[in-house]
């Protein structure tokens, strides 16, 4: 059984018109989601029923996967796998980021 695994590329960087056109599904219709959280907001322990990537454009996020807590900021993108239990709480600035959700 191949189980993929949550993962965080620092520094990927990008324009935000770039990590659009990067985050947009290109075999199939999709859309991505811009959010913004302010600061300290967080988000309890939960699941999604698909993959999704998260590209932060501004700000912090402490992202917590298994247990282990990685200080997100601007120009890191987070992989996440669909059912992969997962919290996060935005830094004291706030944090604004894109979603894409995979199917």
């Amino acid at each position: 059984m191949d189980v993929k695994k949550a993962s965080i590329k620092k520094g990927v960087g990008g324009k935000f018109e770039e990590v659009i056109k990067e985050l947009l599904p290109a075999a199939y219709t999709g859309c991505v989601e811009v959010q913004h959280d302010i600061a300290f907001q967080t988000h309890p322990s939960h699941t999604h029923p698909t993959d999704e990537i998260l590209h932060i454009l501004e700000g912090a996020i402490y992202f917590t996967v298994e247990h282990d807590t990685v200080l997100c900021q601007a120009g890191d993108r987070i992989h996440l796998p669909k059912q992969t239990v997962h919290s996060s709480k935005a830094g004291p600035d706030g944090c604004t980021y894109v979603i894409s959700i995979l199917k």
